[in-house]
C-alpha cells in the first residue's frame, strides 16, 4: 500500500519538478526584462490530474474478476476464511 502512495505522490511532484528543471535551463539564458509568473496553479491542476488519472488506470488494470458468486467470511476451524469471489461453474 505504500507504494502504491508513494507512487501517486511521485506522479502529482512530476510537473513541479519538469517546472524546476524548466528554470534551471532558464538559468542559462540572458535574463529576460519581464520575470515570467510562476503557474502554481495550473502545476497543481497537472498534479492532481495525474494523481486521479492514476487511480483510473489502476481501477482498469487491477483488481479482482467481476465474474463468479461471492462467498462471504466464514469460520473454518476457529480461523477466518476472508471473503473472496468464487469462479462460476467450480464450486467449492
Amino acid at each position: 500500500m505504500t507504494r502504491i502512495i508513494l507512487e501517486r505522490l511521485l506522479l502529482f511532484a512530476v510537473p513541479f519538478a519538469l517546472y524546476g528543471i524548466y528554470l534551471a535551463l532558464m538559468q542559462l539564458r540572458p535574463p529576460a526584462a519581464v520575470v515570467p509568473r510562476t503557474p502554481w496553479t495550473m502545476l497543481f491542476i497537472a498534479g492532481l490530474s495525474l494523481f486521479a488519472l492514476s487511480f483510473i488506470v489502476w481501477g482498469i488494470t487491477e483488481g479482482e474478476p467481476t465474474s463468479g458468486h461471492y462467498v462471504p467470511p466464514h469460520l473454518v476451524n476457529g480461523t477466518v476464511v476472508p471473503g473472496y469471489v468464487q469462479p462460476d461453474g467450480k464450486p467449492k
